[in-house]
């Protein structure tokens, strides 16, 4: 947590400005008596008020500012920084007391009455320490804790053995010895309490953390030497070991504001060194007892370093129970409940472990039964549990040995297979043998399908998620295809690299107007000049060539770039357009738009804008629309389609008669026009009920007042025909491909006077079926919406 992030309320500036100043105070102070140590000369007996009292006791306090105002703003935390802080303030209460009463007595009593408040505050540390580093990595397992405290019995039975005779020798007194053992002790055990409470959580240790550490390091170094020196009865007051505790007590303060929430990277999940403290403890401690054998240390020193080795034994039977609980607890979070055989995450680490040691070929299966809800909505779940068992036994014995078998969830199952397609085949010929076998749930004989997908490594991937992504793409393709089983092909996937790729640069094209328009003539069936032209889109790519509709306008649905492709054609053809009109032709134009531009309601001032910039009327514009396409959010299309209706812009209704709304769209929509499908067109010869049927759809838009227009005119018979039935307008390739802007305007020019062009004419160069390329952008988008 940031300190900028506890100081967010409002009236808590003063609280920040009392940080930065104690903070900074804290700082300078600590530096300045360090500072006095070194060139500032001590009176004979070494004491100097000014310096080493008031300055060392303004040093030491401060940093209790530090803790309690992070107590004010932390709430979650606020306990324990009040215990920091109250062990700052018991520090300097008892620096008082030996200052004030307990130097000026002869000779210096120890233990003290400044002692017990030294210990007091060391309590409070402790108990603080607890708080944070719970608090920060949540439960610490009680082996991690017999580790402090075989640490810590350890590192007693050693300060006994070095120091315990010769402090008695000095004082004379028991008491006086566990008092000066008591700080080095309280020591150690602020740093196991550190190390283990950030054990667990297998992390180094943060900032605040590591000042943490870092402070009871100096403590522990200060309190080291003053007890060596106590015991050598060489002790001076106001030397640098002074410094080793303002240091520590900055650090205590300061580690309230560093950051506790950044941790760095994470250590692996089990390290030899986090249990070589501990080993080298109960090392020490053998090393203790082997000397108390021999009268060498005092027996206390023995009874703690015995202690220490039966924590240390007490560690290994938790280690040991502990590594048996992981183990099963392992096994089961890998094994799925049901069948027995692998989980989902069991066979994504058994897979990733063979992928990365292996070279070899390998199959991945996907396997998704057919029909399991309809025996699980009869049956009920108790039998549909039944079967999964039954085929997770009976894939586990019918694929080769080695091999993975895993319940990936619900009715799905996951294989992986050492070997070849030759393998592969052969192991899924047996699996749907296998399937094929009945199955009796509440004494009715079942049989269940399955569709199997299959990717082959490294044909298809080398790493666990493309192979499996791979076989989902077959086990789909073979599901949709009702195949029972599909070899994963990139043909069949929607989502492969090299669409990704497409994608990208459907992008770029669109941010670039980059795509060609062709325009295919809709001419006056009567005069036989042309009226007016229909926008088709092209998309001339760098390296594929030119891609037709169906080429990139599925993929540009699923991934919502049509709208922006309908406004890339808008602004093409309506420039187009205008140059058109610029030469003098007049003609109107036709252009498809989607489902997803309807519910656009900026479109129609869009629209506009785009009319204006080019000069061309409203009038001149007609908007095809499919019948399904309206039917996606009814209410919108209409508000947009009366919107772009106001505007003068002309509405087509597209593949009339396909859908299954057309009386009702013509009764409540703005429209214009009605542009036959050319599925009716096609049967007009010989068929009476597509006479029919364009006969009855002629009379309904006379009398609707729309315009008639017919697509799809490939024949003389097909023209005949709707001439016959007062069709207005046609287009198709009797009279023209659809042609590219350049040579369109020539073709307008010689046929704006002459006579119908001969089928010979109109098919004087290949061209695809008009089913294929020259369908609509739009008629292509709405089909697969």
């Amino acid at each position: 947590m940031r300190s900028s992030d506890l100081f967010s309320v409002p009236g808590r500036r003063g609280l920040e400005n009392l940080l930065r100043v104690s903070a900074v105070a804290g700082v300078t102070l600590a530096l300045a008596y360090c500072a006095s140590i070194v060139f500032v000369g001590r009176p004979p007996g070494g004491y100097d008020t000014l310096w080493d009292g008031w300055l060392y006791h303004v040093a030491t306090t401060i940093p209790a500012v530090l803790a309690a105002v992070k107590a004010i703003a932390d709430r979650r935390s606020r306990p324990a920084w009040w215990l920091v802080s109250a062990g700052i303030a018991l520090n300097t209460v008892a620096n008082l007391i030996y200052t004030y009463h307990d130097q000026n007595i002869v000779p210096i009593p120890f233990p003290a009455w400044s002692d017990l408040a030294y210990l007091s505050s060391y309590l409070c540390f402790a108990v603080a320490l607890v708080m944070i580093t719970q608090r920060q990595t949540g439960e610490v397992s009680k082996a991690v804790r017999l580790d402090g405290l075989v640490i810590g019995l350890s590192a007693g039975a050693i300060a006994v053995a070095l120091w315990f005779e010769s402090i008695l020798g000095q004082t004379g007194s028991t008491f006086a010895v566990i008092t000066g053992l008591a700080y080095p002790l309280f020591d150690v055990v602020f740093i196991v309490i550190v190390v283990s409470g950030l054990a667990p959580a297998r992390f180094r240790p943060t900032w605040s953390a590591g000042a943490f550490m870092i402070g009871t390091v100096a403590f522990a170094i200060g309190d080291t030497v003053y007890l060596n020196q106590v015991a050598a009865g060489v002790y001076v007051p106001s030397t640098i070991l002074e410094c080793t505790w303002v240091v520590g007590l900055l650090l205590f303060g300061l580690a309230a504001w560093a950051p506790a929430g950044l941790r760095a990277t994470h250590a692996p999940e089990f390290s030899s060194g986090a249990a070589t403290l501990p080993a080298a403890a109960a090392t020490a401690a053998l090393a203790v007892v082997a000397s108390g054998l021999s009268g060498g240390v005092p027996l206390l020193a023995s009874w703690l370093a015995i202690a220490a080795i039966a924590g240390a034994l007490l560690r290994v039977i938790l280690t040991v129970r502990e590594l048996r609980r992981a183990n099963i607890a392992f096994g089961q979070a890998r094994t799925d409940e049901l069948t027995g055989i692998l989980n989902r995450r069991g066979f994504y680490e058994e897979l990733d472990q063979r992928l990365a040691r292996e070279d070899s070929e390998m199959s991945v299966l996907v396997i998704d039964l057919d029909g399991f809800k309809e025996i699980n909505d009869s049956l009920g779940h108790q039998a549909g549990d039944y079967l999964l068992q039954v085929l997770g036994e009976r894939f586990s014995v019918t694929v080769p040995t080695g091999s993975l078998v895993a319940r990936l969830g619900g009715d799905e199952f996951g294989l992986a297979l050492h070997g070849g397609r030759d393998v592969a085949e052969r192991t899924v010929a047996a699996l749907h043998a296998a399937l094929d076998r009945t199955v009796t749930l509440e004494d009715i004989p079942v049989r269940v399908g399955a569709s199997i997908g299959v990717a082959q490594a490294p044909l298809h991937g080398t790493t666990r998620s493309e192979l499996l992504r791979a076989a989902d793409v077959a086990m789909y393709a073979a599901k949709t295809g009702q195949l029972g089983t599909s070899w994963y092909s990139i043909e069949q996937d929607p989502n492969s690299r090299d669409r990704l790729a497409l994608i990208e640069e459907l992008r770029i094209a669109i941010e670039q107007r980059s795509f060609e328009m062709h325009y295919q003539p809709t001419i006056d069936v009567r005069s036989g000049s042309v009226v007016g032209m229909e926008a088709l889109i092209r998309w001339n790519h760098p390296t594929r060539g030119v891609l037709q509709p169906d080429d990139f306008i599925p993929l540009a649905e699923r991934v919502g770039l049509i709208p922006a492709i309908t406004r890339s054609v808008l602004e093409l053809s309506i420039a187009h357009l205008g140059a058109v009109r610029r030469s003098g032709q007049e003609l109107r134009l036709s252009v498809n738009i989607s489902a997803k531009d309807l519910v656009d309601d900026s479109l129609p001032g869009y629209i506009r804008s785009v009319l204006d910039a080019n000069g061309v009327p409203a009038n001149l514009l007609t908007l095809e629309i499919t019948e399904t396409a309206l039917s996606s959010d009814e209410v919108r299309a209409e508000r947009t389609l009366n919107a772009l209706r106001a505007e003068g812009i002309r509405i087509s209704i597209d593949d009339f008669g396909v859908g299954y709304s057309s009386m009702s769209q013509l009764l409540k929509l703005p429209l214009d026009e009605l542009k036959i499908d050319r599925s009716f067109i096609a049967n007009l010869e010989g068929d009476l009920r597509a006479q029919a049927i364009l006969s009855a759809t002629v009379e309904l838009g006379r009398t609707l007042g729309l315009d008639i227009v017919a697509e799809g005119i490939e024949t003389v018979a097909s023209l005949d025909e709707i001439t016959r039935r007062g069709v207005d307008t046609a287009q198709g390739f009797y009279f023209s491909k659809a042609l590219p802007s350049s040579t369109f305007g020539q073709f307008v020019a010689d046929h704006s006077e002459s006579q119908l062009i001969s089928p010979e004419d109109s098919t004087s160069s290949p061209t695809p079926s008009p089913n294929q390329a020259d369908a609509s952008f739009a008629a292509t988008t709405v089909s697969r919406q």
